[in-house]
Protein backbone atom coordinates (compact mmCIF):
# COMPACT_ATOMS: atom_id res chain seq x y z
CA UNK A 1 0.00 0.00 0.00
CA UNK A 2 1.31 3.53 -0.74
CA UNK A 3 1.45 6.47 1.41
CA UNK A 4 -1.56 8.27 -0.14
CA UNK A 5 -3.84 5.15 -0.03
CA UNK A 6 -2.74 4.60 4.00
CA UNK A 7 -3.67 8.21 4.27
CA UNK A 8 -7.55 8.20 2.72
CA UNK A 9 -7.98 5.42 5.42
CA UNK A 10 -6.26 7.13 7.88
CA UNK A 11 -8.95 9.89 6.74
CA UNK A 12 -12.40 7.83 6.90
CA UNK A 13 -11.32 6.60 10.13
CA UNK A 14 -10.80 9.86 11.65
CA UNK A 15 -14.21 10.61 9.90
CA UNK A 16 -16.01 7.60 11.20
CA UNK A 17 -15.48 8.55 14.85
CA UNK A 18 -16.24 12.21 14.40
CA UNK A 19 -12.86 13.84 14.39
CA UNK A 20 -11.69 16.58 11.82
CA UNK A 21 -9.99 15.77 9.07
CA UNK A 22 -8.11 17.84 6.28
CA UNK A 23 -7.64 17.69 2.83
CA UNK A 24 -4.51 14.94 1.49
CA UNK A 25 -1.99 16.24 -0.74
CA UNK A 26 -0.74 13.84 -2.99
CA UNK A 27 3.29 13.96 -3.79
CA UNK A 28 3.88 11.89 -6.54
CA UNK A 29 7.45 10.52 -7.47
CA UNK A 30 9.75 12.50 -9.48
CA UNK A 31 13.11 10.56 -9.44
CA UNK A 32 14.90 13.89 -12.00
CA UNK A 33 14.51 16.01 -9.17
CA UNK A 34 15.21 13.99 -5.95
CA UNK A 35 11.68 12.83 -5.37
CA UNK A 36 12.14 8.91 -5.21
CA UNK A 37 8.84 8.01 -3.80
CA UNK A 38 4.92 8.75 -3.87
CA UNK A 39 3.89 10.74 -0.45
CA UNK A 40 1.20 12.07 0.84
CA UNK A 41 0.70 14.93 3.23
CA UNK A 42 -2.26 16.23 5.38
CA UNK A 43 -2.19 17.71 8.99
CA UNK A 44 -3.78 15.78 12.25
CA UNK A 45 -5.04 17.77 14.86
CA UNK A 46 -2.98 20.55 13.72
CA UNK A 47 0.12 18.20 13.04
CA UNK A 48 1.86 18.10 9.69
CA UNK A 49 2.54 14.44 9.16
CA UNK A 50 3.48 12.70 5.68
CA UNK A 51 2.78 9.09 4.98
CA UNK A 52 5.08 7.08 2.73
CA UNK A 53 5.52 3.34 2.49
CA UNK A 54 8.59 1.09 4.24
CA UNK A 55 11.22 0.63 1.52
CA UNK A 56 14.41 -0.51 0.38
CA UNK A 57 17.28 1.46 -2.01
CA UNK A 58 20.06 0.25 -4.69
CA UNK A 59 21.98 2.92 -5.73
CA UNK A 60 24.46 3.21 -8.84
CA UNK A 61 28.12 4.24 -8.73
CA UNK A 62 27.38 7.68 -10.05
CA UNK A 63 24.47 8.76 -8.89
CA UNK A 64 22.84 9.78 -5.63
CA UNK A 65 19.52 8.37 -6.97
CA UNK A 66 18.32 5.20 -5.81
CA UNK A 67 18.07 2.44 -9.37
CA UNK A 68 15.99 0.61 -7.76
CA UNK A 69 13.45 1.38 -5.31
CA UNK A 70 11.43 -1.77 -3.49
CA UNK A 71 8.88 -2.20 -0.81
CA UNK A 72 10.46 -3.33 2.28
CA UNK A 73 10.23 -4.43 6.11
CA UNK A 74 10.80 -1.90 8.47
CA UNK A 75 15.10 -3.01 9.19
CA UNK A 76 15.37 -2.36 5.20
CA UNK A 77 13.77 1.06 5.68
CA UNK A 78 15.40 1.59 9.22
CA UNK A 79 19.27 0.85 7.52
CA UNK A 80 18.28 3.06 4.26
CA UNK A 81 17.92 6.15 6.45
CA UNK A 82 21.00 8.71 6.75
CA UNK A 83 21.56 8.59 10.35
CA UNK A 84 20.61 6.16 13.20
CA UNK A 85 18.57 9.13 15.14
CA UNK A 86 16.17 9.24 12.21
CA UNK A 87 15.73 5.86 11.85
CA UNK A 88 13.59 5.18 14.94
CA UNK A 89 9.97 4.45 14.25
CA UNK A 90 6.70 4.63 17.18
CA UNK A 91 4.58 2.26 16.84
CA UNK A 92 0.86 3.72 17.45
CA UNK A 93 -0.18 0.53 19.06
CA UNK A 94 2.13 -0.56 21.52
CA UNK A 95 2.98 3.31 22.31
CA UNK A 96 6.85 2.31 22.25
CA UNK A 97 9.81 3.79 19.91
CA UNK A 98 10.80 0.66 18.34
CA UNK A 99 14.90 1.04 17.05
CA UNK A 100 15.71 -1.91 14.41
CA UNK A 101 18.89 -0.82 14.51
CA UNK A 102 20.29 -3.25 17.29
CA UNK A 103 19.51 -0.78 19.42
CA UNK A 104 22.26 1.90 18.00
CA UNK A 105 19.29 4.77 17.57
CA UNK A 106 18.56 4.97 21.06
CA UNK A 107 21.81 4.68 22.24
CA UNK A 108 22.90 7.66 20.08
CA UNK A 109 20.15 9.38 20.93
CA UNK A 110 20.47 9.42 24.26
CA UNK A 111 24.50 10.20 24.41
CA UNK A 112 24.74 12.52 21.55
CA UNK A 113 26.16 10.99 18.82
CA UNK A 114 25.41 11.30 14.82
CA UNK A 115 26.30 8.13 13.55
CA UNK A 116 25.10 6.20 9.87
CA UNK A 117 22.93 2.53 10.30
CA UNK A 118 25.43 1.16 7.86
CA UNK A 119 29.17 1.43 7.36
CA UNK A 120 29.52 5.30 6.92
CA UNK A 121 31.75 4.86 3.70
CA UNK A 122 28.94 2.93 2.02
CA UNK A 123 26.16 5.14 3.18
CA UNK A 124 28.10 8.39 1.66
CA UNK A 125 28.88 6.83 -1.51
CA UNK A 126 25.55 5.73 -2.22
CA UNK A 127 24.19 9.50 -1.45
CA UNK A 128 27.50 11.88 -0.58
CA UNK A 129 24.71 14.30 0.46
CA UNK A 130 24.25 12.60 3.71
CA UNK A 131 27.86 14.10 4.65
CA UNK A 132 26.15 17.45 5.04
CA UNK A 133 23.23 16.14 6.72
CA UNK A 134 25.03 14.65 9.42
CA UNK A 135 26.73 17.88 10.34
CA UNK A 136 23.36 19.61 9.99
CA UNK A 137 21.73 17.08 12.09
CA UNK A 138 25.17 17.25 14.96
CA UNK A 139 24.74 21.10 14.58
CA UNK A 140 21.15 21.18 15.28
CA UNK A 141 21.12 18.95 18.20
CA UNK A 142 24.28 19.75 19.60
CA UNK A 143 25.53 16.07 19.02
CA UNK A 144 29.56 14.67 18.43
CA UNK A 145 30.16 12.82 14.58
CA UNK A 146 31.65 9.31 15.49
CA UNK A 147 35.42 8.41 14.95
CA UNK A 148 34.49 6.85 11.58
CA UNK A 149 31.91 8.94 10.15
CA UNK A 150 34.87 11.64 10.51
CA UNK A 151 37.36 9.14 8.94
CA UNK A 152 34.68 8.01 5.93
CA UNK A 153 34.14 11.88 5.15
CA UNK A 154 37.76 12.45 4.92
CA UNK A 155 38.44 9.85 2.22
CA UNK A 156 39.38 11.31 -0.85
CA UNK A 157 36.55 9.59 -3.09
CA UNK A 158 33.66 10.46 -0.93
CA UNK A 159 35.20 14.09 -0.88
CA UNK A 160 34.68 14.10 -4.51
CA UNK A 161 31.43 12.30 -5.04
CA UNK A 162 29.86 15.19 -2.81
CA UNK A 163 31.39 17.72 -5.81
CA UNK A 164 30.14 15.27 -8.79
CA UNK A 165 26.89 13.81 -7.31
CA UNK A 166 25.04 16.43 -5.46
CA UNK A 167 23.88 19.42 -7.37
CA UNK A 168 24.82 22.50 -5.92
CA UNK A 169 21.21 23.75 -5.31
CA UNK A 170 21.03 20.51 -2.58
CA UNK A 171 23.95 21.66 -0.89
CA UNK A 172 22.50 25.00 -0.97
CA UNK A 173 19.81 23.31 1.02
CA UNK A 174 21.72 22.03 3.83
CA UNK A 175 23.50 25.22 4.44
CA UNK A 176 19.70 27.08 4.44
CA UNK A 177 19.53 24.72 7.60
CA UNK A 178 22.46 25.58 9.05
CA UNK A 179 22.97 29.30 9.19
CA UNK A 180 19.40 28.94 10.26
CA UNK A 181 19.33 26.20 12.75
CA UNK A 182 20.58 26.77 16.53
CA UNK A 183 23.75 26.39 16.30
CA UNK A 184 25.74 27.97 13.26
CA UNK A 185 28.91 28.15 14.55
CA UNK A 186 28.84 24.11 15.36
CA UNK A 187 28.05 23.73 11.89
CA UNK A 188 31.02 25.95 10.72
CA UNK A 189 33.14 24.39 12.90
CA UNK A 190 33.13 20.95 11.38
CA UNK A 191 32.55 22.18 7.92
CA UNK A 192 36.13 23.15 8.74
CA UNK A 193 37.20 20.13 10.54
CA UNK A 194 36.11 17.64 8.41
CA UNK A 195 38.19 20.10 5.28
CA UNK A 196 34.33 20.64 3.79
CA UNK A 197 34.62 24.41 3.77
CA UNK A 198 36.01 24.95 0.06
CA UNK A 199 33.42 21.96 -1.29
CA UNK A 200 30.91 23.99 -0.12
CA UNK A 201 31.73 27.37 -0.17
CA UNK A 202 33.71 26.68 -4.11
CA UNK A 203 35.96 29.47 -4.96
CA UNK A 204 34.97 31.02 -7.94
CA UNK A 205 37.57 31.56 -10.69
CA UNK A 206 39.00 34.61 -12.46
CA UNK A 207 39.76 36.23 -9.32
CA UNK A 208 41.72 39.83 -10.34
CA UNK A 209 41.88 40.87 -6.90
CA UNK A 210 42.11 40.09 -3.23
CA UNK A 211 42.91 37.11 -1.30
CA UNK A 212 40.51 34.57 -0.06
CA UNK A 213 40.94 33.88 3.36
CA UNK A 214 41.39 30.71 5.57
CA UNK A 215 38.26 28.81 6.16
CA UNK A 216 39.61 29.00 10.15
CA UNK A 217 38.15 33.09 9.28
CA UNK A 218 34.41 31.90 8.89
CA UNK A 219 34.43 29.68 11.89
CA UNK A 220 36.03 32.58 14.22
CA UNK A 221 33.48 35.15 12.84
CA UNK A 222 30.46 32.83 13.40
CA UNK A 223 32.35 32.31 17.15
CA UNK A 224 32.30 36.21 17.36
CA UNK A 225 28.64 36.59 16.83
CA UNK A 226 27.90 34.35 19.34
CA UNK A 227 29.89 35.32 21.65
CA UNK A 228 28.13 39.40 21.54
CA UNK A 229 24.64 37.50 21.34
CA UNK A 230 25.16 36.55 24.86
CA UNK A 231 26.70 39.90 26.28
CA UNK A 232 24.63 42.12 28.01
CA UNK A 233 24.63 44.97 25.24
CA UNK A 234 21.14 44.40 23.87
CA UNK A 235 21.52 47.25 20.59
CA UNK A 236 24.56 44.47 19.49
CA UNK A 237 22.04 41.56 19.05
CA UNK A 238 20.19 40.64 16.05
CA UNK A 239 16.55 41.72 15.82
CA UNK A 240 15.17 38.87 14.00
CA UNK A 241 15.65 35.85 12.24
CA UNK A 242 16.24 37.01 8.64
CA UNK A 243 19.05 39.54 10.42
CA UNK A 244 20.33 36.67 12.37
CA UNK A 245 20.44 34.46 8.96
CA UNK A 246 22.07 36.81 7.19
CA UNK A 247 24.54 37.67 9.82
CA UNK A 248 25.69 33.88 10.26
CA UNK A 249 26.11 33.88 6.53
CA UNK A 250 27.73 36.96 6.13
CA UNK A 251 30.15 34.78 8.64
CA UNK A 252 30.51 32.14 6.72
CA UNK A 253 31.65 33.75 3.84
CA UNK A 254 33.83 36.74 5.39
CA UNK A 255 36.97 34.51 3.72
CA UNK A 256 35.78 36.32 0.67
CA UNK A 257 35.74 39.80 1.93
CA UNK A 258 37.76 42.51 -0.21
CA UNK A 259 37.73 39.64 -3.10
CA UNK A 260 37.16 40.56 -6.44
CA UNK A 261 35.72 38.79 -9.67
CA UNK A 262 35.88 39.17 -13.43
CA UNK A 263 32.06 38.32 -14.48
CA UNK A 264 31.54 39.10 -18.30
CA UNK A 265 34.48 41.45 -18.56
CA UNK A 266 32.81 43.52 -15.44
CA UNK A 267 34.70 43.08 -11.62
CA UNK A 268 32.23 42.13 -9.29
CA UNK A 269 31.87 40.83 -5.13
CA UNK A 270 33.50 37.40 -5.20
CA UNK A 271 30.94 36.64 -2.63
CA UNK A 272 28.05 37.67 -4.99
CA UNK A 273 29.20 34.46 -7.01
CA UNK A 274 29.72 31.88 -4.25
CA UNK A 275 26.00 33.04 -2.76
CA UNK A 276 25.10 32.05 -6.62
CA UNK A 277 27.09 29.11 -8.03
CA UNK A 278 27.89 27.48 -4.42
CA UNK A 279 25.03 27.27 -2.57
CA UNK A 280 22.57 28.98 -5.30
CA UNK A 281 20.77 31.10 -3.01
CA UNK A 282 18.44 34.10 -4.89
CA UNK A 283 19.62 37.14 -6.25
CA UNK A 284 17.81 38.68 -3.15
CA UNK A 285 20.50 36.82 -1.03
CA UNK A 286 22.94 37.39 -3.36
CA UNK A 287 22.46 41.28 -3.78
CA UNK A 288 22.18 41.44 0.15
CA UNK A 289 25.64 39.94 0.93
CA UNK A 290 27.28 42.25 -1.42
CA UNK A 291 25.66 45.25 0.53
CA UNK A 292 26.75 43.99 3.48
CA UNK A 293 30.44 43.45 2.95
CA UNK A 294 30.56 46.97 1.12
CA UNK A 295 29.37 48.02 4.76
CA UNK A 296 31.63 46.70 6.31
CA UNK A 297 34.88 48.66 5.61
CA UNK A 298 32.54 51.69 5.86
CA UNK A 299 31.68 50.90 9.46
CA UNK A 300 34.66 50.33 10.37
CA UNK A 301 35.72 53.50 9.71
CA UNK A 302 33.17 55.31 11.39
CA UNK A 303 33.58 53.15 14.62
CA UNK A 304 36.89 54.17 14.68
CA UNK A 305 36.69 58.04 13.56
CA UNK A 306 36.73 60.27 16.86
CA UNK A 307 38.11 63.50 14.99
CA UNK A 308 34.77 64.37 13.05
CA UNK A 309 31.72 66.58 14.65
CA UNK A 310 28.43 65.83 15.47
CA UNK A 311 26.96 67.13 12.00
CA UNK A 312 29.99 65.31 9.93
CA UNK A 313 29.45 62.16 12.35
CA UNK A 314 25.42 62.12 11.29
CA UNK A 315 25.48 62.92 7.64
CA UNK A 316 28.29 60.07 6.97
CA UNK A 317 26.31 57.46 9.15
CA UNK A 318 23.18 58.84 7.47
CA UNK A 319 24.92 58.11 4.01
CA UNK A 320 26.23 54.84 4.99
CA UNK A 321 23.03 53.44 6.02
CA UNK A 322 21.40 55.36 2.72
CA UNK A 323 23.51 52.62 1.14
CA UNK A 324 22.90 49.71 2.97
CA UNK A 325 19.39 50.32 2.66
CA UNK A 326 17.75 48.13 6.02
CA UNK A 327 20.80 45.91 5.89
CA UNK A 328 22.88 48.66 7.61
CA UNK A 329 22.54 47.08 10.99
CA UNK A 330 23.97 43.46 9.75
CA UNK A 331 27.04 45.23 8.23
CA UNK A 332 27.61 47.02 11.44
CA UNK A 333 27.80 44.10 13.41
CA UNK A 334 29.93 42.06 10.75
CA UNK A 335 32.27 45.10 11.07
CA UNK A 336 32.23 44.63 14.84
CA UNK A 337 32.95 40.52 14.43
CA UNK A 338 35.94 41.56 12.25
CA UNK A 339 37.42 44.18 14.09
CA UNK A 340 36.79 41.75 17.33
CA UNK A 341 38.87 39.25 15.10
CA UNK A 342 41.93 41.12 14.21
CA UNK A 343 41.87 43.07 17.57
CA UNK A 344 42.72 39.77 19.18
CA UNK A 345 43.59 37.11 17.16
CA UNK A 346 45.42 34.86 20.19
CA UNK A 347 41.42 34.35 21.28
CA UNK A 348 39.81 31.35 20.52
CA UNK A 349 37.14 32.50 19.21
CA UNK A 350 36.13 29.57 17.22
CA UNK A 351 35.44 28.06 20.85
CA UNK A 352 33.33 31.25 21.78
CA UNK A 353 35.19 31.22 24.58
CA UNK A 354 37.15 34.52 26.18
CA UNK A 355 37.25 37.20 28.60
CA UNK A 356 34.26 39.29 28.67
CA UNK A 357 36.07 42.41 29.67
CA UNK A 358 38.77 42.48 27.25
CA UNK A 359 36.29 43.25 24.71
CA UNK A 360 34.02 45.49 26.28
CA UNK A 361 35.85 48.70 24.76
CA UNK A 362 35.29 47.68 20.80
CA UNK A 363 31.39 46.38 21.51
CA UNK A 364 30.79 49.55 23.51
CA UNK A 365 32.42 51.51 20.35
CA UNK A 366 30.25 49.91 17.84
CA UNK A 367 27.12 50.44 20.24
CA UNK A 368 27.74 53.68 20.84
CA UNK A 369 27.28 54.50 16.88
CA UNK A 370 24.12 52.43 17.42
CA UNK A 371 22.87 54.84 20.03
CA UNK A 372 24.26 57.82 17.96
CA UNK A 373 22.47 56.72 15.07
CA UNK A 374 18.72 56.40 17.03
CA UNK A 375 20.04 59.79 18.85
CA UNK A 376 20.06 61.49 15.49
CA UNK A 377 16.73 59.92 13.95
CA UNK A 378 18.51 58.51 10.95
CA UNK A 379 18.06 54.80 11.93
CA UNK A 380 15.51 54.59 9.26
CA UNK A 381 17.04 57.27 6.52
CA UNK A 382 17.25 55.03 3.77
CA UNK A 383 13.37 55.56 3.71
CA UNK A 384 13.04 58.62 3.95
CA UNK A 385 12.45 60.59 0.85
CA UNK A 386 14.23 63.89 -0.60
CA UNK A 387 13.15 66.96 0.25
CA UNK A 388 13.37 68.34 -3.45
CA UNK A 389 12.86 65.76 -6.12
CA UNK A 390 15.28 65.82 -9.70
CA UNK A 391 12.36 68.02 -11.49
CA UNK A 392 11.38 70.36 -8.90
CA UNK A 393 15.56 70.47 -8.22
CA UNK A 394 15.97 71.24 -12.59
CA UNK A 395 12.98 73.84 -12.40
CA UNK A 396 14.44 75.80 -9.31
CA UNK A 397 17.80 75.83 -11.09
CA UNK A 398 16.45 76.41 -14.48
CA UNK A 399 18.17 73.40 -15.97
CA UNK A 400 17.20 69.99 -17.97
CA UNK A 401 17.19 67.32 -16.48
CA UNK A 402 19.84 65.08 -17.08
CA UNK A 403 22.75 62.81 -15.70
CA UNK A 404 23.98 65.35 -13.17
CA UNK A 405 20.77 65.61 -11.10
CA UNK A 406 22.06 62.83 -9.04
CA UNK A 407 24.81 64.55 -7.55
CA UNK A 408 22.29 66.94 -6.50
CA UNK A 409 20.07 64.88 -5.22
CA UNK A 410 23.31 63.22 -3.59
CA UNK A 411 24.00 66.81 -2.16
CA UNK A 412 20.12 67.68 -0.99
CA UNK A 413 19.96 64.23 1.00
CA UNK A 414 23.13 65.50 3.27
CA UNK A 415 22.06 68.56 3.63
CA UNK A 416 18.68 67.19 5.16
CA UNK A 417 20.84 65.08 7.45
CA UNK A 418 22.64 67.97 8.22
CA UNK A 419 20.30 70.27 9.01
CA UNK A 420 16.88 67.51 10.07
CA UNK A 421 14.26 70.70 10.57
CA UNK A 422 15.01 71.93 7.54
CA UNK A 423 12.29 73.45 5.09
CA UNK A 424 12.26 73.46 1.38
CA UNK A 425 12.75 76.57 0.90
CA UNK A 426 15.92 76.80 2.88
CA UNK A 427 17.50 73.40 0.51
CA UNK A 428 16.24 75.63 -2.44
CA UNK A 429 19.11 77.94 -1.66
CA UNK A 430 21.34 76.16 -0.82
CA UNK A 431 21.04 74.23 -4.20
CA UNK A 432 21.39 77.32 -5.90
CA UNK A 433 24.55 78.26 -3.87
CA UNK A 434 26.03 74.77 -4.47
CA UNK A 435 25.23 74.93 -8.38
CA UNK A 436 26.59 78.50 -8.85
CA UNK A 437 29.47 76.92 -6.69
CA UNK A 438 30.10 73.53 -8.64
CA UNK A 439 28.74 74.08 -12.21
Amino acid sequence: MMGYEFAQYVNEYLQANGFPTRSIAKISSNPDKSKHLETATTKLFDQEVDFANLRTEVYDENSRIPSMIAFGTPTDDAYRRDITINSLFYNVHSKRVEDFTEKVGLYDLQHGLVRTPLAPFETFRDDPLRVLRCVRFASRFNFELVPELVEAVQNKTIKEALESKISRERIGIEVEKMVTGPSPLHALQMLHQLNLYNIVFAQPTAITSGTVGEPILAVRAAGAVQWISQQNIERLHTKSAEERRLLYLGTALLPYLGVSVEVKKRTVPAVQMVVRDAVKFSNNDMNHAATVFRGVPMFEQAANNNSVSRSELATSLGMIIREMGSLWEVSLKLALAKELLEAHRDIPWETAEMNTELESDICKKYNALIEKTEHYGITQCYQWKHILDGKKIASVLGIRPGPGIADLLRHTMIWQLEHPNGTAEECEEMIKNYWQNHR
